[in-house]
């Protein structure tokens, strides 16, 4: 089975329909959103004229079999729970979010998505999250990097009886490969598969400091090739 797999769009229509576009030429079986559908800040993404949220998930609920919420999603659908009195600065603000312009409709299909999703794929199972324990939806401040970090998401997966995840919210410029032991980064390309458990860390579609992509993963050869779009 091929999974295309794409996270955080932010609202970049044009980005959106191009990634679509070129999952249709080069054929899944699945298409995955990983969430991030919703958020565009003008400090990060330049394309205020061309945003359009509303057509955004039009779109992905149009395309995509399974749909994880982001934290901008969770968000725009007033889902985000409130920081801890101990530390109120401990959540993303996102003050500097625009309103979306979601219909009441879309904005009660975004309450409800599952918080992830775990997708058995015949042999083994797959865990899809925006980000990783203990901050799967992505809504605390802050990025794991390095591997201590990634402890609680393998944990997560286990309990699941998953061997593989794959997550989005770090705008990663090409991919990361967490193992249990190690964490390694790489750019635009294909990698088998080999050892398990492993997370991967996928690229955004918003066009954010050159690193818009999507990945397409064959779950019988184990086989993940990242693509860059230009």
């Amino acid at each position: 089975m091929r999974l295309a797999i794409l996270s955080d769009i932010h609202e970049d229509l044009n980005r959106l329909k191009k990634v679509l576009d070129v999952i249709g030429r080069k054929g899944s079986d699945m298409s995955i959103c990983l969430g991030d559908i919703s958020g565009f800040s003008d400090s990060f993404y330049r394309y205020k004229s061309k945003r359009n949220a509303p057509a955004c998930l039009d779109l992905v609920r149009e395309k995509c079999d399974i749909i994880i919420p982001g934290n901008h999603d969770l968000h725009a659908a007033g889902m985000i729970p409130d920081p801890p009195a101990e530390n109120p600065h401990a959540h993303w603000q996102h003050e500097e979010d625009l309103d979306p312009g979601y219909s009441k409709e879309q904005i009660q299909f975004l309450s409800a998505l599952p918080k992830y999703a775990v997708l058995p794929t015949g042999n083994y199972k797959i865990l899809l999250s925006h980000y990783m324990e203990p901050n799967l939806n992505g809504y605390i401040k802050g990025f794991y990097n390095n591997g201590n970090e990634f402890r609680s998401h393998f944990r997560r997966m286990q309990e699941l009886d998953c061997k593989l995840g794959f997550t989005g919210h770090a705008h990663a410029r090409g991919f990361y490969l967490a193992r249990p032991e190690s964490l390694r980064h790489f750019g635009y390309r294909r990698l088998h598969l080999k050892d398990f458990p492993v997370i991967i860390g996928i690229p955004p579609v918003t066009r954010h400091k050159y690193r818009t992509g999507f990945c397409i993963f064959d779950t019988d050869k184990h086989l993940l090739k990242v693509f860059k779009l230009y």
